[in-house]
């Protein structure tokens, strides 16, 4: 059987996941609570990180290294940077950049520690084919690269800065933690959030309109994904 995690880094992004699929064992192992469902023959174990690299980078280590998984995902929401964005869309991560570190210019690091901190992460290709086949007739589906910070980004210059430096769709403060983590593991990993603002002076007014019903739509767009690809709808299993 595959097992498959799933990490959020906020509860609501989560709620859809349990929603749908029950918990059948709850497990307590230092500051997470780690929940395993059944979808099908694939074996779920989800959890809520907390917000923030540190955390999310702990949390998956601790979820891989406890779990042995199979596929690692990453759900929630996050801010958009194209000024076309409006509503709700998902993003789908192709690639992963920290935005607030630079490169220690160190060399001779054959694990990719320390340069690894300012280092672009790829998403498995495989997942990504999938995702595209499953979602072939969404019309609300970007994929691209995100940039991570542990700050919050609502500044329009600040925006179009990270958007015109990076080539970047989307910004929020954990996934290229959780890719790093993931590579470093040889895990193949997926980013898929929707975006629930602008990341600018009216971020506040837009998460209050979008916010937790982003949070829904991402993840219920993981579950119908992963349910199509267990059931052979979303490419090669």
């Amino acid at each position: 059987m595959k097992r498959v995690g799933i990490i959020a880094a906020w509860e609501p992004e989560m709620l859809g996941v349990r929603r749908r699929l029950p918990s059948v064992e709850h497990i307590a192992i230092g500051g997470w609570a780690f929940d395993l469902h059944r979808l099908g023959n694939m074996e779920i174990v989800s959890v809520v990180s907390g917000v923030g690299k540190v955390l999310c980078a702990s949390c998956t280590q601790l979820l891989i290294s406890r779990f042995s998984l199979d596929e690692m995902y990453m759900t929630g929401i996050c801010g958009g940077l194209r000024d076309e964005w409006a509503g709700i869309e998902i993003a789908v991560f192709e690639r992963a950049l920290q935005h607030d570190v630079e490169s220690p210019g160190i060399h001779g690091d054959p694990f990719n520690l320390y340069k690894g901190r300012s280092s672009f992460y790829e998403s498995d290709p495989g997942l990504l084919d999938r995702f595209r086949d499953f979602s072939a007739t969404m019309i609300r589906t970007r994929l691209g690269l995100v940039v991570s910070g542990d700050q919050r980004i609502r500044n329009a210059k600040r925006r179009d800065f990270l958007r015109q430096e990076f080539g970047a769709i989307a910004v929020d403060q954990e996934f290229a933690a959780f890719a790093h983590v993931c590579t470093l593991n040889r895990v193949p990993f997926m980013g898929l959030k929707a975006v629930s603002d602008c990341a600018d002076e009216h971020t506040e007014q837009y998460q209050k309109l979008h916010k937790l019903k982003a949070c829904d739509v991402a993840s219920n767009t993981l579950i119908d994904f992963l349910d199509a690809v267990q059931r052979g709808e979303g490419g090669d299993c």
